[in-house]
């Protein structure tokens, strides 16, 4: 038994080393991007790598400053996490799908509604949810982010957890997989109906680009 622990430990280490050793290059990496820990009050070069010029700290469309707020106890179990309460913000979830701001917001939104209609004050348990949505492509990927379901890929536990239904049904279901609880949301327009010929127009006219900034 004393073995066994002593290897186990010894495991342990080596695994630590070995992600030490592979993520300091991407540590690296994030010093030098502004408005990351520990730069916010130094004066960063325009440039970067190879003379590249640096991402816009500040970009043309103001991203508002909101959160969801949920728990994710498996973060702190394996130890990426002190807190099991986690903040994903409309920022983040941008950032995971790449550009599509309306339909982004939009499932950010419903989700916030149904963890209200779900939860009340408390906070959801991530991977804890079943989605079943009409509204593909970003509006869908966004709410994966969010709540960690997954169709075929991600963890054994959650795949099948997120179902794409017929358009026409037009609308959003969140179930709670342990409670079987459910909130069922019907939109009223889709916004990909919005943004979809102003994305297209601005791929082929780019001075358009500024009315999609106002939208």
């Amino acid at each position: 038994m004393g073995s066994h622990e002593g290897n186990r430990k010894s495991t342990r280490r080596a695994f630590i080393k070995n992600c030490a050793v592979v993520g300091t290059g991407a540590l690296a990496l994030v010093s030098r991007t502004p408005g990351s820990v520990g730069t916010q009050n130094k004066k960063e070069p325009t440039t970067g790598v190879r003379g590249e010029k640096k991402p816009d700290e500040n970009p043309p469309v103001r991203i508002p400053d909101i959160s969801i707020r949920m728990r994710s106890p498996d973060s702190v179990l394996v130890g990426v996490a002190t807190s099991d309460i986690i903040q994903i913000s409309l920022a983040d979830v941008l950032k995971f799908h790449g550009y599509c701001a309306g339909g982004v917001a939009f499932s950010s939104r419903a989700a916030q509604e149904a963890f209200k209609i779900l939860y009340g004050d408390n906070l959801p348990l991530r991977q804890n949810l079943k989605i079943q949505t009409s509204y593909h492509c970003c509006q869908a990927g966004a709410l994966a982010y969010i709540t960690g379901a997954r169709t075929d890929f991600g963890a054994i536990s959650n795949r099948g957890d997120l179902l794409l239904l017929p358009e026409a049904m037009k609308k959003i279901v969140f179930i709670d997989k342990k409670t079987g609880a459910k909130a069922e949301l019907k939109p009223l327009f889709n916004p990909h109906d919005i943004f979809a010929p102003l994305f297209q127009k601005a791929r082929s006219d780019p001075s358009f680009a500024q009315q999609v900034h106002k939208s």
